[in-house]
């Protein structure tokens, strides 16, 4: 049996199996390997957005890798404020960018 190709018309031409843009760029960033430096920088800023200049001034440094995201902190004081509130954290940050894509937040 074979299959039936979709082709679509685009201006003059006839396209065979068009797919959105935004999903044939996801897939050009992955096979980069830039898609998960992309999501770190995203991470940073939501997370400069989401708190405060103390907090943000205590940061060393934020690192996404492997669906972990790991926050250095400078101030001990701060540090054990957010580790109490370390599951609303990470909740914020799975509802922004999805379960799947951050599973584990260390703070140190």
């Amino acid at each position: 049996m074979r299959r039936k190709i979709k082709y679509t018309k685009v201006s003059s031409v006839y396209v065979k199996d068009m797919k959105p843009l935004d999903s044939v760029l996801l897939q050009a960033l992955k096979s980069l390997g830039v898609e998960e430096k992309m999501t770190e920088k995203m991470l940073i800023k939501f997370w400069k957005e989401m708190f405060g200049a103390s907090i943000i001034n205590a940061t060393n440094n934020i690192v996404y890798n492997n669906r972990s995201l790991t926050i250095y902190m400078n101030s001990s004081v701060i540090k054990s404020e957010l580790l109490m509130l370390k599951t609303e954290i990470l909740q914020k940050f799975q509802t922004q960018f999805g379960k799947d894509n951050i599973i584990f937040l260390n703070i140190y």
